[in-house]
């Protein structure tokens, strides 16, 4: 790809030249960096049988399995292209573009879509500003419980779903970071540098859509959603401190009855705190998604610990999610998960991983068929390139 950009550039530059114009004065492209990571797993996982689990998995639709395999090799990969240019004034110029390297997650389903995020940015004096596709600040500015950096590049909890599976009528909140407007196109500003350790962000999502051009209908879909970011990074007598504050708005859908979950705004609140000391950390975030008549209205909360030293590293967390679920029913589904997780770093870019999963699902409704829990041991290989 660089040799072909290269190629093209130079082709660009005489003809320019042929043209009477000095091939100096031609502006340089954007020179393009690919990067990315692969994590390959194998595992052994064990599951309830007789469990109403979502499509996919051998599954044209959610359905009652009757014998789940026990052992799986999963993966994780992402490609990332991207590239930046300073100007002359010193403000810089860049764009980042995030691909897939799976066409399904665990379930089945298309793993969002091909192209995970796909952005374009500006920094400088005045901070940072971002267009496209990509997280919001209220999500990118948040701290919690230590990632499970064995078995997750980004440490998201939804990672014990892959091996002990969700029942199709169970909601589950997988992390404490706010994620309402997830990776649809949105504006997003950060404040330069830090003010005595604080940074603030803001985002902006007019419609609910990724990946594609156009406008929602605003009394069948959510549209002109907020996210809101404070986080503050300091070292006190030694001790590393890393919290963050963010809120998630999400207007209520134009025309929906107030007696229907469409016809609520959603805010979704979420707090986290990091303190370390030499090797060793501690944190744990809170979260609570104010969505009323909605399945997802509830809590989650994790705490963690993680200790590294040189290539060694380990971390211990625990999740935990309370959802509405069903509506009208009274109690709520009760996701628990602890992850147990190490990896030794071989050299650059390379890491053997092992993690030892426990997780367990409870609907409301105490349905077995709704019910599922166990637990999982994998060993891989993570690829930084």
């Amino acid at each position: 790809m660089n040799k072909l950009l290269a190629t093209s550039a130079l082709v660009a530059a005489g003809l320019v030249a042929s043209a009477g114009v000095a091939s100096a004065q031609a502006p340089a492209p954007i020179q393009v960096v690919v990067g990315g990571y692969m994590i390959q797993y194998f595992g052994y996982a064990s599951n309830n049988d007789g469990v109403n689990y979502a499509s996919g998995n051998g599954r044209a639709a959610a359905g009652t399995v009757g014998q789940m395999n026990k052992t799986s090799q999963q993966h994780d990969t992402e490609i990332w292209v991207g590239g930046r240019s300073t100007m002359a004034n010193g403000i810089v110029v860049g764009f980042d573009v995030q691909i897939e390297g799976a066409s399904q997650n665990y379930q089945g389903a298309i793993a969002g879509d091909q192209i995970d995020e796909v952005y374009a940015f500006v920094d400088g004096a005045f901070g940072r500003a971002l267009i496209g596709a990509e997280n919001g600040a209220a999500y990118i500015m948040n701290y919690g419980a230590p990632a499970p950096g064995a078995t997750s590049q980004w440490g998201a909890n939804e990672f014990g779903s892959a091996w002990i599976h969700q029942p199709a009528n169970v909601s589950f909140s997988s992390t404490t970071a706010v994620t309402q407007t997830g990776d649809n196109h949105k504006l997003t500003y950060f404040t330069p540098g830090r003010w005595a350790g604080f940074q603030f962000g803001v985002s902006y999502m007019p419609n609910s859509i990724e990946d594609f051009n156009g406008f929602v209908d605003t009394r069948a879909a959510r549209a002109n959603a907020w996210e809101y970011s404070a986080n503050y990074v300091n070292t006190i007598a030694g001790i590393r401190v890393a919290a963050s504050a963010g809120l998630g708005y999400v207007p209520e859908v134009d025309g929906a009855a107030s007696n229907t979950a469409n016809g609520n705004a959603i805010k979704d609140w979420s707090y986290g705190l990091q303190l370390g000391y030499g090797p060793f950390t501690v944190g744990g975030g809170y979260r609570v998604i104010d969505a009323p008549l909605a399945a997802t209205d509830g809590s989650v909360y994790a705490v963690g610990a993680a200790y590294q030293d040189g290539p060694f590293a380990l971390t211990l967390s625990y999740l935990q999610s309370n959802a509405n679920g069903t509506v009208g029913v009274t109690g709520d589904d009760v996701v628990k998960q602890t992850i147990l997780g190490g990896s030794y770093n071989l050299g650059p870019g390379v890491d053997v991983i092992g993690a030892i999963i426990n997780q367990s699902y409870k609907d409301e409704t105490g349905a077995a068929a709704n019910q599922n829990s166990g637990s999982a041991g994998i060993v891989g290989l993570r690829l930084f390139f």
